[in-house]
């Protein structure tokens, strides 16, 4: 990360003496006004790509591995303390900067109310209205029916999977927290910050858990290591949490992550948690960008040959799902211990102690933080971060190499008489002419094939979500179809309104079933569709554009030919070679964002009162049989039969709505994000090759005229532009010394 910031400097200090050059230049001779506009247009838009620059990390695993511990280990600090368990959703963002910072974001009241009005539709019995309004946390009679509610839940709704209800303990956890948040919410995200003295002050609300449902995200500051600035470490919620929403945001973060950090408990090794998860990773098509972190805790092992045992079991069964998986073994706990040693409890303190005595496992976990470290800093800045600097540095090249060519013409110029001046001005107006046609001819040939490119892209996203043929709407409906329940256990008891808890519980684990299937099986897949079209659209973008280097350098070569003809001698010219495509930065300057995976899930169902009205309708048929004397049937068979019709009705809207919802998803897929990241990279490039013709195709109407006025002061003009030449001659050398460090 060293050398990448220091030669981040150099292309940013090489700007500066850009921009210095053109001030100084303007000062000393007569310069029509915009004649610089371009390049510093160009200048500008590296610093800003610069500043926008950045390398998101996702440490992710299952609940209790020990990532917030590992995260706070790389800042040597105990930055992260969270108790907000596993009703949240919160990715905590870190970055290192001058101060100690937070910035914690708060959802709104529409974020609220939709996510309290969610989660009760998954609580059999419960109906969050009073009267006809929807459901508002922020009025009495809605906390005081949403109290009620709570309180009439039995235990069987409160515990489930022996554990803790998700969605009834964020109910609770929403309104214990109403009071001491009702000021702070407003109608939008509200932002508080906590710095300096102040930060530890933003725990108050990540690690109390009923103020933690009310966040929406966390971002903080870390001054204690030297990573860049523009580098994002991200804490992610558990990969095993079981709400599936939450799995669907940590899928959007890593949409955008450059790496992924998978941290796994030598407590627990590869479970099936893991094993789903890491199946996803390979699905969305980022495995190969994953390390991973054994995180051990000492006191489980009873010598280093068994800790050595279980990590040589982990990796053999990681190689099973990612091909030679980079392995790290590492003791989060120690490593923040040793980091804040002089700070610890006095039992801690004793615990980093006798780790120490054991001396192979200390060993063992300080080896495995070091190579985790180098080879992320590998990945920073090899892989990434220096082919950006090297797009950076090529721009500025070309730019060095065009103020050459407007001094050679204006001292060329200034050495003639008027009527010599006119005709070479004449002969370069026609060359010019000439150039500009070929610029409006890349131009628009790249808006012919990008019409091709839009068209692929659409065939190929209209066939993955084609309700018929193809492959994702089938298997969702396939899952919805065979969803086949044991009704019978739902509706056995005689108390009444057994049904109403019957009816919403099948509604709830249809529910979950669906939206576990879309997260796990869905979500992925357009996630890796997505990569691949993107991969596709840089390679058919590349393939359509590289013959346009050869047109500009032969339409180079063509103009100097002329013009040398006219007797005016540009001297040396190095090939015009265009910079990588850029997704990332396209992505920033159009505004584009990937549609969130999250949305998938944000369908809605109509089932209770259907299965209600069947349960009345079979009920009064039975009373009618028991009338005419007819063979009866009990109460558990009747809401069996209710609740097999009812899901019969479900399982058809169902299809129809995840059908629409599908389509909705893929319209917005291809619109909003390829068809505009498309005409993005189209912009880039030809912005690129624009900024090679800029020195040819300056404003040469009146040239002369200037020239002439110049007068007296042509020798003081010749000397400033000698001034000039040697600066630009300078920083023609820096930037050749950055792009030569770069490679």
């Amino acid at each position: 990360m060293k050398r990448y910031k220091e030669l981040k400097e150099e292309i940013l200090k090489a700007g500066r003496d850009f921009r210095t050059l053109f001030a100084e230049a303007a000062k000393a001779m007569p310069i029509p006004s915009g004649t610089f506009d371009p390049w510093h247009k160009t200048l500008d838009g590296i610093d800003r790509q610069i500043e926008d620059e950045s390398f998101r990390v996702a440490v992710v695993g299952p609940i209790k591995s020990g990532k917030s511990t590992f995260v706070n280990s790389l800042f040597k600090g105990d930055y992260l303390k969270r108790g907000a368990g596993v009703v949240t959703s919160i990715v905590t963002r870190i970055h290192c900067g001058d101060t100690l910072a937070a910035e914690l974001t708060f959802k709104s009241w529409d974020e609220i109310n939709r996510e309290i009005s969610q989660a009760a539709e998954l609580l059999p019995g419960i109906e969050l209205k009073v009267g006809d309004a929807p459901f508002d946390l922020r009025k009495e009679a809605h906390r005081a029916e949403l109290a009620t509610v709570l309180e009439g839940l039995s235990r069987d709704l409160l515990i489930t999977d022996d554990a803790r209800n998700v969605h009834a303990v964020l109910l609770t956890l929403y309104l214990k927290g109403y009071e001491r948040m009702e000021g702070l919410i407003g109608p939008d995200g509200v932002i508080r910050h906590f710095e300096g003295d102040d930060f530890a002050s933003h725990r108050d609300y990540s690690g109390d858990e009923v103020l933690a449902v009310y966040l929406k995200d966390i971002c903080l500051t870390i001054d204690t290591v030297s990573w860049d600035p523009s580098v994002e470490i991200a804490d992610c919620q558990g990969s095993d949490s079981p709400n599936p929403l939450h799995l669907s945001m940590i899928q959007d973060y890593l949409v955008y992550a450059d790496l992924l950090v998978y941290v796994i408990s030598s407590r627990t090794g590869l479970r099936r948690a893991d094993i789903r998860f890491l199946t996803m990773i390979r699905e969305m098509g980022i495995a190969e960008n994953t390390t991973f972190v054994v995180n051990c805790d000492f006191s489980e092992h009873e010598s280093m040959e068994n800790m050595e045992s279980i990590v040589a079991k982990i990796t053999e069964e990681l190689s099973l799902l990612i091909p030679d998986p980079e392995v790290h073994t590492v003791s989060a706990l120690y490593q923040l211990f040793t980091a804040l040693e002089t700070t610890l409890p006095r039992r801690d303190q004793m615990r980093l102690e006798q780790w120490r005595l054991e001396d192979a496992f200390s060993q063992a976990s300080l080896s495995g933080m070091e190579g985790f470290t180098q080879a992320l800093e590998s990945k920073l800045t090899l892989q990434k971060y220096f082919i950006a600097l090297n797009n950076h540095a090529e721009r500025q090249m070309v730019i060095a190499g065009g103020v050459k060519q407007w001094i050679t013409l204006n001292r060329e110029m200034l050495s003639r008489d008027r009527d010599s001046a006119s005709r070479l001005v004449s002969g370069l107006m026609h060359q010019q002419e000439k150039m500009a046609h070929v610029k409006t001819m890349i131009r628009s040939t790249l808006d012919g094939a990008l019409k091709k490119v839009k068209g692929d892209i659409s065939g190929t996203v209209d066939r993955f979500f084609d309700g018929s043929r193809g492959p994702l709407v089938a298997d969702v409906t396939n899952h919805i179809r065979n969803y086949s329940p044991d009704y019978e256990r739902y509706g056995t008891s005689e108390e009444e309104g057994a049904f109403i808890k019957a009816m919403g519980a099948v509604h709830r684990d249809f529910r979950q079933s669906v939206d576990r299937f879309l997260a796990e099986q869905v979500n992925p897949r357009i996630i890796g569709l997505s990569k691949e079209l993107e991969e596709t659209l840089r390679r058919d973008l590349d393939r359509i554009t590289s013959p346009y280097g050869l047109m500009i350098n032969d339409s180079l070569g063509d103009y100097r030919q002329a013009v040398e003809s006219l007797g005016l001698m540009l001297g040396d010219q190095r090939s015009h070679s265009l910079p990588e495509m850029d997704m990332e930065t396209a992505r920033k300057m159009a505004g584009i964002h990937f549609p969130s995976v999250s949305t998938v899930l944000d369908y809605s169902l109509r089932v209770r009162a259907e299965a209600m009205l069947r349960f009345g309708a079979y009920h009064i048929l039975n009373f009618v049989r028991q009338l005419l004397k007819k063979p009866g049937q009990g109460r558990p068979e009747l809401c069996a039969k209710a609740l097999t019709d009812g899901m019969n009705r479900t399982r058809k809207e169902a299809v129809d709505t995840l059908e629409q919802h599908l389509r909705t998803y893929k319209e917005n897929l291809k619109f909003h994000y390829f068809y505009k990241l498309a005409d993005a990279l189209a912009d880039q490039l030809f912005e690129y090759y624009a900024e090679g013709f800029h020195a040819y195709l300056g404003e040469l109407d009146g040239l002369t005229h200037r020239i002439e006025e110049t007068g007296n002061d042509k020798e003081a003009v010749l000397e400033a532009l000698g001034e000039m030449e040697k600066g630009a001659m300078r920083l023609f050398r820096q930037v050749d010394q950055i792009k030569m460090m770069l490679e």
